[in-house]
This record gives C-alpha cells, sequence and structure tokens, in this order.
C-alpha cells in the first residue's frame, strides 16, 4: 500500500468557477504539489478557502491494482474525513486514474510516479473530465473549436485539427479577441442561456513547450457557432437545427473519443445520449453556419454581416 504522508494545510486550494455557479475545489497532496501548481498556472486559476463546491484530490500512486479505500485513512483528516473506504470505482485513462463514489461529490486523481513533461501535460488535461462530465449533466458541451470575441459577444469557429482554427484567429484583427484557438466550454446557466468558457490547447505543450496560459474563469455569452471549410472564397451559410446537432456531436466527439474505450458499453451508451442530446438542445438556440474561408479574404467580415443582421 501507498502511504500518503498529510500535507500540513489543505484549507486553501486551487479554484475553478464556470459561468453556470458549479465551481471545484483543487486540492494536492503530498508528492503533486508542483504538478498542481503548474496546472493551475496554465489555467490561471486563484488559490481560496473551503468553499462548500466538490473537490478535485490530486494523489500519487501506481495506477494498478489497488483500491482507494485503504488509502483515504492515510489522508490529512480534513480530506478524508466522513469519506467511505468502500464503493469507490476507477475510471482508467491512460495516465491517470479517477476515482468517483455514487454518494460522493468529490473525485481523486491518481496520478502515476513516472516522470516525464509529455506525461505531466496528459495528466493535466485527462484530470479535468470530471469538471467537463458535470458541465455534460447540466446541459453543457466540449467542443473542438476556437473560440473568440467581439464587443463581448463570443463566437466559435469549429473545426478538426489542422483545418484553419488557429490560422483564423492569428488573421482576426482588433476589436476581435482570440480567447482560445483548440477546445471552448459551453455551459448552460438556470435561465438555460449558453456561455461559454476557453481551454487551454493542451498540443502547443505537447509539440511546443508553450508557456502561454488562459484564463478558463473568463466567459463570453455564445451568440453563434461557424464551422470551418476551406474555399476559394469568403462566404457563411446557415445550417439547419439537425445538421447542426450533428456537426456539434462530431465535434464534441474529436475531443472525447480516445478516452470512450474506457467506459463499459452501458457508460458510453449514456455518454453519447447525453452528449447527442445537448447538442441538440444548443443547436435550438445558437444559430449555426457553416463559414467558408479563403486563404487572402477577409472571412471576419463576413461574420460581421451576420452579427449586424442579428442586432438589428
Amino acid at each position: 500500500m501507498n502511504i500518503i504522508r498529510p500535507i500540513s494545510d489543505i484549507k486553501s486550494g486551487y479554484c475553478i468557477r464556470l459561468a453556470n455557479g458549479q465551481g471545484w475545489r483543487i486540492i494536492a497532496t503530498a508528492g503533486v504539489t508542483s504538478f498542481v501548481e503548474k496546472l493551475a498556472s496554465i489555467m490561471e486559476l486563484q488559490t481560496c478557502n473551503r468553499n462548500g463546491q466538490p473537490k478535485l484530490i490530486f494523489i500519487l500512486g501506481e495506477l494498478a491494482g489497488e483500491t482507494l479505500g485503504e488509502r483515504i485513512g492515510c489522508l490529512e483528516p480534513n480530506i478524508g474525513d466522513n469519506l467511505p473506504r468502500k464503493g469507490w470505482r476507477a475510471w482508467k485513462l491512460p495516465v491517470i486514474r479517477l476515482w468517483f463514489h455514487r454518494d460522493v461529490r468529490d473525485v481523486f486523481c491518481e496520478i502515476g510516479r513516472e516522470l516525464g513533461y509529455e506525461l505531466d501535460i496528459l495528466r493535466m488535461l485527462f484530470s479535468l473530465y470530471p469538471i467537463f462530465e458535470m458541465a455534460q449533466d447540466s446541459g453543457g458541451i466540449r467542443l473542438h473549436a476556437a473560440l473568440v470575441e467581439r464587443d463581448g459577444i463570443g463566437i466559435l469557429l469549429a473545426a478538426s485539427g489542422n483545418t484553419g482554427k488557429s490560422t483564423c484567429c492569428r488573421r482576426l484583427p482588433g476589436p476581435w479577441i482570440a480567447l482560445c484557438d483548440d477546445e471552448a466550454l459551453v455551459v448552460r446557466d438556470h435561465k438555460n442561456q449558453y456561455l461559454v468558457h476557453p481551454l487551454p490547447t493542451w498540443s502547443d505543450y505537447l509539440m511546443k513547450r508553450s508557456k502561454r496560459t488562459w484564463d478558463v474563469r473568463h466567459h463570453v455569452p455564445l451568440s453563434m457557432i461557424f464551422f470551418l471549410e476551406q474555399a476559394e472564397a469568403d462566404e457563411v451559410v446557415r445550417i439547419g437545427q439537425g445538421q447542426a446537432a450533428g456537426l456539434m456531436t462530431g465535434s464534441a466527439m474529436q475531443v472525447y473519443d480516445p478516452n470512450w474505450n474506457n467506459l463499459d458499453k452501458e457508460e458510453l451508451r449514456v455518454f453519447r445520449k447525453k452528449l447527442f442530446d445537448n447538442a441538440c438542445e444548443l443547436a435550438k438556440v445558437i444559430p449555426t453556419f457553416r463559414l467558408r474561408v479563403s486563404l487572402k479574404g477577409r472571412f471576419w467580415e463576413e461574420i460581421e454581416k451576420v452579427l449586424s443582421h442579428r442586432t438589428k
């Protein structure tokens, strides 16, 4: 059994709060403090004290063979108080294990002892899955899309990898602002309004050793979604709700698909159904278009025409 030494102070942690009111407190135990500090730095998270939000607790382990219950008793009492020792189930991802319990809001994220820059970046990405799952349970969806902002309004530019999202973000002139260029998290609040958060471009860390950070707490109301296509001339074409829902589902699958193999058939069925249902609801409310983009055109002016028409 791996003994987890108590840490001296777990009253504070790093907090992430979404636009729909959901939040998490991210806590490190011994051996993973620098890892969690790096994760918080990338996402520009601030420290906060106990706030009643569920905790995402990082622990160090071997990723094989053991149950979680025995180790809970070795954690600092303020972490392990009143937590059950039995009934935890593991979701095994490539480089971490996420431990869930049906009667507990907190999630344990167990990372392996192997050292490596690339391993840590993948661990950071996969550790956020409980946050994405909670957002999805409330009608949200994580999309393979760039998030750009103009005058406080959020626009998503969706596409698969290497098809122009980052290039479009670089080409945008002011007052346009590119908040992220790869993934975004759409959430639905209690008024059934959709708001969207930027997410880190993890591939930049993997391939370019990026030093960039993203303020994932920042959010803007979602106004429109554009699916990018390369073309000879810039053009915007409206998409119907059915087709839009299908494209959104496909966009979400692009960022989730590699890890669905770790779900059993029933979990996978429920997950896919919820994802598709959320895409259908989003398509009812948010106008969706194809955005055909040329190499040297001014595609943003086509978006501005649609924005101007909607505000009249």
